[in-house]
């Protein structure tokens, strides 16, 4: 590593531990742990690959398997990446735009917007908000880091899950197995990989709704239904004042537990 490398990931690490410490101060919810056995805190985003069951259909699908886990996280719905593809209605194998994987993501139930020229502070502030990303990097320089052995030249899409002082968590999809869920990647690699993003710099759609959110109960009875529908079977009823964490949204619905519904109209974030 170089002195002028050296210097930057120092100040990268010095950067991202202010960002984590000011989270924390000011109560912003941490990261749901998904059990990957490290002590980091990664958000319980599904992992898809692109080259896994569902997704032969394309070669450059990168995007749309990184936009089905987002529409798997937040709504609890499964889509392959052949079926996420075939929604942006492109007939060619050619990689999806940042555009297309907005437009089938909030067709889905999951509005996000793009943002380019990001810092990694801006990164670590999106994710220490419950908020996965789906970012655009230059796949080579992961491979030539010996973080993946899949090597790809077109445009790539990961999502990133999480994040402590040293490393960036990513799924990558460009796997053939499990083995990119949660992949760790070096601060200072990242940046070189996401600066170098085909046609962006340090791009990323962002969903607009934090993942996992703290709700308090602002009605005096409110039902809790089956299924995200008012007509569903009736599951219970919590109270005024009660506390949840809601793990999935749908059509105004937030969940608070398997099988278990409540109208977002009648709560509160805390």
């Amino acid at each position: 590593m170089t002195e002028p490398e050296r210097a930057a990931l120092d100040h990268i690490r010095r950067v991202i531990d202010s960002v984590i410490g000011e989270a924390a101060a000011t109560n912003v919810p941490a990261p749901a742990a998904s059990g990957t056995g490290t002590g980091v805190n990664i958000l319980q985003v599904p992992y898809i690959s692109q080259l896994g069951s569902g997704a032969s259909q394309f070669t450059n699908a990168s995007g749309a398997a990184s936009g089905a886990m987002l529409v798997g996280a937040y709504i609890g719905k499964a889509i392959t990446p052949n079926d996420f593809f075939n929604q942006t209605g492109q007939q060619t194998d050619n990689p999806l735009s940042f555009t297309q994987i907005s437009n089938v993501m909030t067709a889905n139930g999951v509005p996000v917007e793009m943002r380019t020229g990001l810092k990694l502070s801006d990164l670590a502030l999106i994710l220490s908000s419950c908020r996965p990303a789906i970012l655009l990097v230059k796949q080579t320089i992961l491979q030539q880091a010996g973080l993946t052995p899949e090597s790809f030249t077109g445009p790539h899409y990961l999502v990133a899950v999480g994040l402590d002082v040293n490393m960036a968590y990513v799924h990558d999809p460009l796997r053939k197995d499990s083995s990119g869920q949660g992949q760790g990647i070096p601060w200072l690699t990242l940046y070189q990989a996401w600066t170098q993003g085909q046609g962006y710099e340090r791009a990323a759609l962002v969903p607009r709704l934090q993942l996992v959110r703290r709700v308090r109960v602002t009605a005096t009875k409110l039902n809790v239904r089956q299924q995200p529908n008012a007509n569903a079977s009736l599951a219970g009823t919590v109270n005024a004042g009660d506390v949840y964490e809601i793990t999935a949204q749908k059509d105004g619905w937030g969940m608070i537990g398997p099988n278990r519904w409540v109208s977002l109209s009648y709560v509160a974030d805390i």
